[in-house]
């Protein structure tokens, strides 16, 4: 018989380890998550029997769509009663279903950290112990884990699997790539709990918090402005010495900031990526779009000081101020 014709799930992870263990998921809970009646987790013997779910919540294989959705794929017959996904063994669909069941079974000895899969606790040790057994053949870099090494070697061969949808640009890994992604939606999923000013990165909001803190420890030697990042301490000290290192390569025109020389550069090519979802008007720059949904969300984030009006842009705040006197 070929491997879905094995019931048992002896290959899979458990808490405790016996030729003797009973088949059984994770997370030791059965139908009672798919809305059955609660009772002891049970594996068919064959793929062909039963009622066509087993106590694991994962669709036997002659359950077809009865399980949901589109069914199970051909080859594929095990698929978790809780998406669309199917899979070749009984064992890998009761690994994925501890995903939707949201059991952690298997805990760190070092630090008590829960994980879905035994596989996960032996990478996470590794932090503790320094282990690195992964090497790059090409500079002796060593990794804990082989999917970072894997992403390492990228930077050697340039493979670059991730492409954007939008505008075709490519990158060497998949978080950079939704990261990306959000130059054209707009999203910033990461909002500072001070002051509720939203991000694209969590890189960017975690440094942005220093504002609050006041932690500035990067000063400025001309004028003693301080900067909470080294590379805005740079950018800000070629006001000073009026360096523009960045040139267009159209027009020679030059720049201070590489991601100001980015947005001149589609004046020469048109290119306007930041379509607004409402009306379809397109920008060149990321904050004309963010100006430009203002309009449409009425947001007015910019208020008086003296007398409470609030506006839309920075600019016609100015404006206002003039009429209390202030320049």
């Amino acid at each position: 018989a070929g491997q879905p014709g094995r019931g048992g799930v002896g290959s899979g992870p458990g808490p405790a380890r016996g030729p003797a263990r009973a088949p059984r998921l994770p997370d030791g809970r059965g139908d009672e998550e798919a809305g059955g009646s609660p009772g002891p987790p049970a594996v068919s013997e064959k793929p062909g029997g039963g009622a066509g779910r087993d106590g694991s919540g994962v669709a036997a294989p002659d359950a077809g769509s009865a399980a949901g959705g589109r069914g199970p794929r051909k080859g594929r017959p095990y698929q978790c009663g809780a998406c669309d996904r199917s899979f070749q063994c009984h064992s890998d669909a009761a690994k994925h279903r501890s995903i939707h069941s949201g059991a952690k079974p298997f805990a760190c000895s070092d630090c008590g950290k829960a994980f879905i899969h035994s596989s996960h606790v032996v990478r996470h040790q590794r932090t503790h112990h320094g282990e690195r057994p992964y090497v790059c053949e090409e500079c002796g870099r060593a990794f804990g884990q082989s999917f970072n090494l894997v992403r390492h070697r990228r930077t050697h061969t340039g493979e670059k699997p991730f492409g954007c949808a939008e505008c075709g640009k490519a990158f060497g890994q998949r978080s950079d790539a939704a990261k990306h992604r959000r130059t054209h939606t707009g999203e910033r999923p990461y909002a500072c709990g001070e002051c509720g000013k939203a991000f694209g990165h969590s890189s960017n909001v975690a440094r942005h918090r220093r504002t609050h803190r006041g932690d500035s420890p990067y000063v400025c030697r001309e004028c003693g402005q301080a900067f909470g990042q080294s590379s805005n301490l740079l950018q800000h000290r070629r006001v000073h010495t009026g360096e523009r290192p960045f040139r267009c390569p159209e027009c020679g025109r030059a720049f201070s900031r590489s991601s100001f020389l980015s947005e001149h550069r589609r004046i020469h090519t048109g290119e306007k990526p930041y379509a607004c979802g409402e009306c379809g008007r397109a920008f060149r720059a990321l904050s004309g779009f963010f100006r430009h949904r203002r309009v449409h969300s009425g947001e007015k984030p910019f208020r008086c000081g003296e007398c409470g009006r609030a506006f839309r842009l920075s600019s016609h705040l100015i404006q206002h101020r003039r009429v209390h006197g202030a320049e």
